[in-house]
């Protein structure tokens, strides 16, 4: 069994303008403290961890973000995003309810 149930990442790479598109200038820093907030406040019965990562190298889809140990791909762009996220994904695990949340190993 792993320390945490799960680990999401949230790719806050951000490059200088011109080069190529990156999740720190898509909002991921808003999207990483938003997780935090409401997560803890969320009253989640299990051992779980959000934190900020490097580039994911799916930059184009962002912002992204994953999840271990299943390796779940997201796509978080609002503050809604987030809230489905936390109540269907972490509390409830109701894979229908966050669907249009998850990132196609095909994108």
């Amino acid at each position: 069994m792993s320390f945490y149930e799960k680990h999401i990442f949230v790719c806050e790479n951000e490059r200088p303008p011109g080069e190529r598109v990156s999740c720190g200038a898509q909002g991921s820093g808003e999207i990483l403290k938003l997780l935090k907030q409401k997560s803890a406040k969320a009253g989640i019965q299990y051992k779980f961890r959000i934190q900020r990562a490097g580039c994911l190298d799916r930059c184009e889809l962002g912002p992204i973000q994953v999840s271990y140990p299943e390796g779940t791909w997201f796509r978080l762009k609002t503050e809604k995003d987030v809230e489905d996220l936390i109540e269907h994904y972490l509390k409830s695990n109701e894979p229908t309810k966050y669907n249009h949340l998850l990132v196609s190993d095909k994108e």
